[in-house]
């Protein structure tokens, strides 16, 4: 079995795989009100106890951000203590790169990324031609970060439905809800192999400069 930790989206979640598949899901927030902090560990042991994770985990995966800075640092360090204390390899994989799987090459200077998070935290993850990669920006009152690409945006990429209220220079532009349990389970192979990392580095925004 493999465990996966989405600890970005607005209620995070844990999810099972087996046989290529999500066999269970569950949100280890039932609310916007209640704490990463106070609900991963009960909502864990439930979960370990039903499936007898003590003995049939095998590997364990997180999305590493850009999120909400709480929930990745409570999320990926129990998954730390997890992996450290039953010896299982934790692999982490950013949004960015369970997206980038979803777009063709042709399409990436034209394709934006919207991550939703907790805390109604939103990021938007723009490609950068000279870097040939994603830059990610914290979304701050209703600023058009469109604007920061060099090419016409045609397309959105999101994990959760966008709130055109508050995001409204989005509303004319095509977008496609993609959850990260599909985007994981589609590329589980290309995750698993990703090499021993001996670090997990969350990727905090503030100020729109990625911390270290």
């Amino acid at each position: 079995m493999i465990l996966f930790l989405d600890t970005v989206s607005s209620l995070p979640e844990f999810s099972i795989i087996e046989d290529n598949k999500i066999i269970y899901s569950e949100k280890i927030l039932k609310n916007f009100e209640e704490k990463m902090s106070d609900c991963i560990i009960p909502c864990y042991i439930g979960l370990e106890k039903k499936y007898t994770l003590d003995s049939n985990l095998k590997s364990i995966i997180v999305n590493t951000g850009p999120g909400s800075y709480t929930a990745l640092r409570v999320g990926i360090a129990f998954l730390l203590g997890l992996s450290f204390s039953r010896n299982i390899f934790l692999k982490g994989v950013s949004c960015t790169d369970l997206f980038k799987h979803q777009i063709k090459s042709q399409d990436v200077i034209s394709t934006a990324i919207l991550i939703n998070s907790s805390n109604n935290q939103k990021f938007i993850c723009i490609y950068n031609e000279i870097k040939k990669d994603y830059n990610v920006h914290k979304i701050e009152k209703n600023i058009n970060f469109l604007s920061l690409s060099k090419n016409p945006i045609k397309k959105i990429l999101t994990n959760e439905n966008i709130n055109f209220k508050d995001l409204t220079y989005l509303k004319n532009i095509n977008n496609n809800k993609i959850d990260f349990n599909y985007l994981v389970v589609k590329n589980l192979i290309k995750i698993l192999n990703i090499p021993k990392q001996n670090i997990i580095e969350p990727i905090y925004i503030s100020n729109n400069k990625i911390l270290n």
